[in-house]
């Protein structure tokens, strides 16, 4: 979340809508709300801001948050996608018309260059990769611009961090991306990875979405749990009723093997989808039934395994990921069956994780089981 020029004095630099101490105090309330996952009130201080600044591009830009969080619990979900996307729009066209009037209009070259790093990352979870460039492109460049202006703002930091790190990062771990960084200039791994951690640590508005940036970045790029739970732990802490923050915990837990906390975490993951909580639905709730019934049968609580499995198992499928969710889901409900000495359900269930082209690994340890029984 790029919102956020408080770093200096308003009389030492551009004027900004971050001047207004009501606006602050208001924008710090909403985004606090959001993080806790309470989007009526949310809402209804974004929809206030709105108001009181109807041409300014903060209103839309704050009303796509909505959305876009609710992309971020259940991203093979694109309902929300148009909502998200028309509010980029409105917010791109609002920042284009302070532009026309002042090229260096600082809240319009930051908002714009917000809307379109957002909007670069959803056309990145949809494969639009083209998109996804040009959009990048335009938005660092706009960065660059407001840091020159700016230059001792913390919250920019976000931003350049992200893009110092995925030019270096993104294309080693995904090749399909490396005809696009002639886009951008050359990156670096360790520079972005201390730019976010100093937006965390010193910046006013863009912490929640710095810290969270470090939880995945730790998590799928550099494979250090520790760290990723340091961060997931700290968010937890602000915002507790967050799913997204509350499952990568778990998962991060999973990983370092710490097996009470990870049980228990999960299980009040799943808690709280049954208690209709906003947010414990979608991926997340998928992710926990699989971490859980994996960890369950790796920890050989067995019992367990079979009903939380069989949960994994009623989900809807829509994509590749869910359907290799679906295959790891099967095997480790056969192996949990056949440790409980029901070989014939067992049987049934290695056959069905074998009938859907799963990965490798889920196909030779069913073949191997359907030869040989899972021994637990």
């Amino acid at each position: 979340m790029l919102l956020g020029f408080a770093a200096l004095p308003a009389a030492a630099r551009p004027k900004s809508i971050l001047d207004d101490e009501q606006f602050r105090t208001e924008l710090r309330q909403g985004l606090d709300r959001l993080y806790d996952m309470d989007y009526d009130g949310a809402n209804a201080a974004f929809v206030e801001i709105d108001k009181r600044y109807p041409d300014h591009p903060v209103g839309p830009f704050l009303r796509s948050l909505h959305p876009w969080w609710e992309i971020l619990v259940d991203p093979d979900d694109d309902v929300h996608d148009d909502a998200f996307l028309g509010s980029m729009s409105e917010v791109i066209k609002r920042c284009d018309r302070r532009l026309r009037r002042d090229p260096q209009d600082l809240d319009g070259m930051f908002f714009k260059a917000g809307a379109l790093a957002f909007r670069g990352r959803l056309y990145t979870d949809r494969k639009s990769w083209l998109r996804a460039a040009l959009d990048g492109r335009k938005a660092l460049q706009l960065l660059e611009e407001v840091r020159k202006q700016d230059p001792e703002n913390p919250d920019l930091l976000l931003g350049i961090g992200l893009f110092d790190y995925l030019a270096d990062v993104a294309p080693h771990q995904y090749p399909v991306l490396k005809p696009f960084t002639r886009f951008f200039p050359q990156g670096s791994r360790q520079r972005g990875l201390a730019e976010i951690a100093q937006a965390v640590e010193k910046g006013h508005f863009v912490q929640a979405e710095a810290a969270f940036c470090l939880v995945q970045i730790n998590y799928i790029f550099e494979r250090d749990f520790a760290t990723s739970l340091h961060y997931a732990r700290w968010l937890r802490d602000r915002y507790p009723d967050n799913a997204v923050f509350h499952v990568y915990e778990g998962r991060a837990l999973a990983q370092l093997n710490l097996w009470p906390d990870e049980h228990q975490d999960l299980l009040d993951v799943l808690t709280r989808q049954s208690e209709g909580k906003p947010g414990y639905r979608g991926d997340v709730i998928q992710q926990a039934l699989y971490v859980l019934g994996r960890d369950d049968v790796r920890w050989r609580q067995f019992g367990e395994a079979v009903p939380v499995l069989s949960r994994l198992e009623g989900l809807p499928t829509r994509s590749s990921a869910d359907q290799e969710y679906k295959a790891y889901g099967r095997l480790y409900r056969a192996m949990a069956l056949d440790a409980l000495g029901r070989r014939d359900e067992a049987v049934y269930w290695y056959n069905r994780a074998l009938s859907a082209r799963p990965p490798s690994q889920v196909r030779d340890k069913a073949r191997d089981y359907l030869r040989s029984p899972y021994p637990g």
